[in-house]
């Protein structure tokens, strides 16, 4: 008996030892992936749970630079409780998606099993299928390759007319189970961001929703959007829709009763009211004194460009808009907070239109935009309240263009200001000019989609020189010479603070930076640490641990 009680006890102390081995294994990559004090303190709590005594330390050690307290502050209590309401919402798109990635994957699976069964796969019912399967509902890149191929080998069957209709009505009913357990999940989602003051998370709820699902009323409407003649339609376009006009992707705004002639190649000049051959109106609005003028619903576009660019850019410069709105979505707030979504959602109107003026090339820009340095490709003017560009035919210089604009947005919704330094208002800038088009869609991407951030982190990683965190403050702090040194590796090194900031400990500190932010531009910025409740050397440390050592999407 006593053999058997040392046997068993041998036994639980081996499994216990295998447990404390494989936690053990994991821990580097656990701690790799912690970059702020809670992704810390919660890795701590695990070591010790899984007793293990070397590995806690050196959590503890990392988290004993990383956290000396700053000199606390009136409004300490209330930005920790602002940051325990933002882990909620995280949280929530965390689980959405969790559940969501395994659960909506089995139905599609089973959705392709019946239309393989049935030999039901007409061109349109295959595309709306790919476009779910296509980063949209599966994350997981072998399942997508899996369902996609499953997908492609499904043949379409002869039928009749009453079989195609019978085939049809099974396939829109599965769909519909599909999406409404889905979307019952996003509102969960949403409206737990929205009580946290997170809406900009609950707006890429929205628009991820109605990719999946593009009629979902529910998402368009929250959106402020609304049906006209089958299309989904913004505040602005409402009012066009309202005094004759309607949009065209190719032909820009064209007046809805004889919208037919844009496929006749011809455009609509909306300042003189009048059809016209592409070509010779392009001709006479190539001169810097007679302008294409064209209105978006944030923007007014002056340009000497082709009318088929200024189209593309006014249409990507209204998608950047709303991208800027969602990540500095507390900066537009106000008093409402979080929960002022008409505001964060782009719904609410501006007191004045964004002036842009775009030249047809880099000649007539020097001469009528006349640039503050001569290798400007364009610039942002407060004082004109006013951004200025040009291009090579119907090549956009993109990244500038979006680097400026977001000046222009956040100068001018506030009136100027700036007061929080240039690291703050050129990081700001960094932090979103390479906002591109993903499924249909304007996003950031992360790091590595950030070239001048990604550059920072190789250049640190290779022992190359870059500005911490400090440096960042000390240098270009409120009154600091922007131009002094390197102005590329500024640029990096504002870029890397403010990606830094608005993502660490899982994006803990995001409400930090943008009321810093908005602190700035309007006139009445505090120090850096009275707002992340750490000091500079902690936050130093921090970003340089950050961009050496930890695994960043």
């Amino acid at each position: 008996m006593l053999q058997v009680v040392a046997c068993l006890a041998l036994l639980a102390q081996s499994a216990n030892t295998n447990a404390r081995t494989e936690a053990a294994a994991g821990f580097d990559e656990r701690l790799k992936r912690a970059t702020g004090p809670a992704q810390l303190k919660q890795l701590e709590t695990w070591c010790t749970k899984n007793k293990l005594i070397e590995e806690r330390k050196k959590v503890q050690e990392v988290l004993s630079r990383a956290t000396p307290p700053a000199k606390p502050t009136g409004d300490a209590s209330q930005r920790e409780s602002a940051r325990t309401a933002g882990d909620q919402a995280r949280q929530a798109v965390s689980d959405f998606r969790d559940t969501r990635a395994k659960a909506v994957g089995e139905e599609i699976g089973k959705i392709i099993v019946w239309m393989k069964t049935e030999k039901y796969a007409p061109p349109e019912i295959r595309e709306r299928m790919s476009v779910l399967i296509r980063g949209l509902l599966v994350d997981d890149e072998s399942d997508r390759a899996a369902l996609e191929g499953e997908l492609k080998t499904i043949e379409h069957g002869e039928r009749s007319p009453e079989e195609l209709k019978k085939s049809a009505s099974s396939f829109d009913t599965q769909l519909k189970a599909l999406l409404k357990k889905f979307t019952a999940q996003i509102f969960v989602a949403v409206d737990k961001c929205f009580a946290a003051g997170e809406a900009g998370y609950a707006f890429d709820l929205y628009r991820f929703l109605l990719q999946a699902d593009p009629d979902n009323e529910r998402a368009h409407k929250s959106l402020g959007e609304q049906k006209v003649e089958g299309r989904w339609i913004r505040p602005f376009e409402q009012e066009q829709w309202r005094a004759g006009l309607a949009w065209d992707e190719k032909a820009g705004w064209v007046p809805i009763k004889t919208r037919a002639r844009a496929e006749q190649g011809e455009v609509f000049d909306t300042e003189s009211k009048q059809w016209g051959k592409e070509a010779d109106l392009d001709r006479i609005h190539s001169e810097a004194s007679k302008p294409w003028r064209m209105e978006s619903e944030h923007f007014e576009l002056l340009s000497t460009a082709e009318h088929a660019t200024n189209v593309k850019l006014l249409a990507r410069m209204e998608a950047f808009f709303l991208q800027a709105f969602r990540q500095y979505d507390l900066f537009f707030a106000g008093k409402g907070g979080g929960k002022n979504a008409s505001l964060i959602f782009g719904v609410a109107p501006m007191k004045k239109k964004l002036v842009v003026n775009y030249y047809r090339d880099e000649k007539q820009f020097k001469e009528f935009a006349k640039p503050p340095t001569t290798w400007a490709a364009g610039f942002y003017s407060p004082a004109k309240h006013a951004s200025y560009f040009y291009g090579r035919g119907q090549e956009i210089f993109v990244d500038l263009m979006q680097h400026e604009l977001t000046h222009q947005i956040l100068g001018e919704y506030s009136d100027g200001g700036g007061g929080g330094g240039s690291w703050l208002i050129e990081g700001a800038a960094v932090y979103l000019e390479y906002a591109a088009f993903q499924n249909g869609t304007m996003s950031l991407g992360g790091l590595k989609e950030n070239r001048m951030v990604a550059d920072y982190q190789r250049n640190l990683r290779a022992n190359g020189k870059e500005h911490s965190l400090k440096n960042m403050l000390d240098l270009f702090g409120p009154g600091g010479n922007w131009d002094q040194g390197e102005i590329n590796t500024n640029y990096r090194g504002a870029g890397a603070v403010v990606f830094f900031l608005m993502t660490f400990d899982g994006g803990r500190y995001r409400g930090d930076l943008i009321a810093l932010l908005r602190d700035g531009y309007f006139g009445k910025p505090r120090p850096v640490e009275e707002y992340f409740g750490i000091s500079i050397s902690g936050l130093s440390y921090l970003m340089d641990r950050f961009y050496r050592d930890c695994e960043v999407q």
